[in-house]
């Protein structure tokens, strides 16, 4: 099979890994994949860095325009074009939304270059909002189009699944995969020695972490409040991220808690293997906004796969990608999440019970080697 992907996504080398595990899986398969120039994000601005399990004749860095959110950006259509002519695919899997500009130039450019390509996409979408005039028609028309053209469509999270077909009224086949995975090998070994000297500082106190955007969705004043309320437990907080929080963090809650709440700034993926196992407890404190739901939670995978137990909220998708590693509390609910904070802390057995029941999760669902060979599983009716 030739398959052409296309998304933003893998800009990073860490995301491409996927795909290299694909090709090892199955050595017959032809792949490409297509990145724009750039792409914004919250913590930095995304530029093509290819992996060197590829090589130059498979990674493309098509010119694009409006970069600026993934929702907005859309390739150079001759260029795309003469790349879709040359490379011939059988399948062409989009990695961005259906209501997208690059989502809805893609299958339009398809149908007309590559018209027997089996099209899919995947998404992540899990919540099902009604945008405003004339936002709403317009995406729920590109939508529309872009299902009524395609064969297959990999949910990210089960409820982005149900809603395919319950309220997108998608009628192909559909599968629950993560996007990327993740290297056992990076989590394994000792913590890094200075992290652990500069975070714990040789305190025995269970050291708690939160990794991620420092917005209100997250919870983390609702885990602020959670900590202020464990007295009589020893107990050390790392926050690594950026954002409108920050000087929350740093005005109220650090002068509060002192050297018990260490704030760090963000961090890239090649770096989160070895923070993660200077951690005792990983939380997760998110909840649900009319506009945003947690759709995965990428850290709490890292975490796991660091043998690290978790806290997590009932918000979205986090129960589902915790499994067996971690505990669940209420979204919002500042009660539960301190009793299970505390717990935790109280118990270094049940710390550890959790952080192997997590371990063992993450080995068999967030590899690069599990989440390649469910893709190609879902690819499999292609053959």
């Amino acid at each position: 099979m030739k398959l052409l992907v296309v998304g933003h996504t893998y800009l990073n080398p860490f995301a491409q890994k996927k795909y290299e595990a694909m090709k090892f899986l199955s050595p017959e398969l032809r792949i490409g994949l297509v990145v724009p120039r750039r792409m914004a994000h919250v913590f930095t601005t995304y530029r093509p860095r290819r992996s060197e399990g590829f090589s130059e004749g498979e990674y493309h860095v098509v010119r694009s325009f409006l970069e600026r959110t993934n929702m907005t950006y859309f390739l150079d259509p001759f260029s795309f074009g003469t790349l879709l002519r040359k490379f011939k695919p059988d399948r062409i899997h989009i990695e961005e939304d259906p209501h997208s500009l690059i989502g809805a130039e893609t299958v339009f450019l398809a149908r007309m270059l590559c018209p027997r390509a089996r099209l899919s996409f995947f998404i992540w979408d899990n919540l099902n909002r009604s945008p405003r005039f004339p936002f709403g028609p317009i995406k729920r028309f590109l939508t529309r189009y872009g299902f009524s053209r395609s064969d297959l469509v990999i949910s990210g999270n089960r409820e982005g699944e149900r809603l395919l077909r319950e309220a997108k009224g998608f009628r192909g086949r559909t599968c629950v995969v993560p996007q990327i995975g993740l290297d056992p090998a990076d989590y394994e070994g000792e913590a890094p020695r200075e992290i652990l000297s500069r975070w714990k500082g040789g305190d025995s106190a269970p050291l708690i972490g939160f990794f991620g955007r420092l917005v209100p969705e997250k919870g983390l004043v609702d885990l602020m409040e959670a900590l202020s309320g464990i007295n009589g437990v020893p107990w050390k907080m790392v926050v690594v991220g950026a954002g409108p929080l920050s000087r929350e963090l740093e005005t109220k809650w650090k002068p509060l808690f002192g050297d018990r709440l260490r704030l760090e700034p963000p961090v890239s993926h090649r770096e989160i293997p070895g923070l993660m196992k200077v951690l005792d407890i990983f939380v997760l404190p998110s909840y649900g906004t009319p506009r945003w739901i947690e759709q995965f939670g990428l850290t709490l995978a890292q975490a796991m796969m660091a043998g690290v137990p978790c806290v997590g909220s009932s918000s979205g998708a986090i129960p589902d990608v915790m499994g067996p590693g971690g505990v669940v509390f209420r979204e919002r609910n500042v009660a539960e999440l301190r009793e299970a904070l505390r717990s935790l802390l109280v118990s270094p057995s049940e710390r550890a019970r959790l952080g192997r029941e997590g371990r063992d999760f993450a080995l068999r669902n967030y590899t690069h080697r599990a989440v390649a060979a469910a893709t190609l599983k879902a690819f499999g009716a292609d053959s």
